[in-house]
């Protein structure tokens, strides 16, 4: 079993539409130093794959909207960031881009879907916190039609992974069939050749099991931790 060419033709596949979203850069209102405006798209960074940063700012969700219609995709996340002598006050504002599709209903150009704010301290990281409220946002959007590919390629490799243990733990036993053939064998020559193949067996096991367990650990945490 080829798992690294496996394992790769499962990733290639896992491409497709992009459904990320656009991310404007934040509006700063205030004290800038306070604000932090860019821990919105430090916050973004930690969830890969799902939003593309835009670079620029959005004034408002009919400005975010357009522009993610310009770039292809269906959302967009205009942010402010204010600073204050309290700390920094962020909102970030989910919006939709008007549906294009003959047999699909329009939606108002820019309409509101959800919205979080977040209040951080003065000296507090506000990565993690923008980070739960981008995730937040992420869970408001409609659901996808048919399987998720990026579940779906999630759940491939953990499953080329697991055969691989299985294909290793049958290498095993042939491992310990020869091992036993030379404990039994009544010639030095017999005794050599079914040790040369006992230590091939084992290596080729041992190899299979590493790798089988590695894409069954990374499959479960790319299909549960993004």
């Amino acid at each position: 079993m080829n798992l690294p060419g496996a394992v790769t033709i499962v990733l290639a596949l896992a491409g497709g539409a992009d459904d990320r979203l656009l991310l404007c850069k934040p509006e700063v209102l205030g004290d800038p130093a306070q604000a932090h405006g860019e821990a919105v798209a430090q916050a973004a960074g930690k969830l890969p794959g799902k939003f593309l940063d835009y670079g620029a700012v959005c004034k408002d969700a009919a400005e975010g909207a357009r522009a993610a219609g310009r770039a292809g995709l269906g959302h967009a996340v205009v942010s402010k960031a204010e600073g204050t002598p309290a700390g920094a006050r962020f909102q970030l504002v989910l919006t939709d881009v008007p549906l294009q599709g003959e047999d699909e209903e329009p939606v108002e150009p820019g309409r509101v879907r959800a919205q979080r704010s977040v209040d951080v301290k003065p000296g507090d990281d506000a990565v993690p916190p923008l980070k739960g409220a981008l995730k937040d946002l992420l869970k408001t959007l409609p659901p996808k039609p048919g399987p998720d590919p990026q579940h779906v390629a999630a759940w491939s490799v953990a499953g080329v992974g697991a055969a691989a243990i299985v294909a290793g733990v049958v290498v095993a036993s042939q491992a310990d069939d020869a091992k036993r053939k030379a404990q039994q064998a009544d010639d030095p020559a017999s005794y050599m050749r079914q040790r040369k193949k006992f230590d091939q067996l084992k290596t080729r096991s041992n190899v299979l099991l590493g790798a089988g367990g590695a894409a069954v650990a990374a499959g479960l945490t790319w299909r549960f931790a993004f």
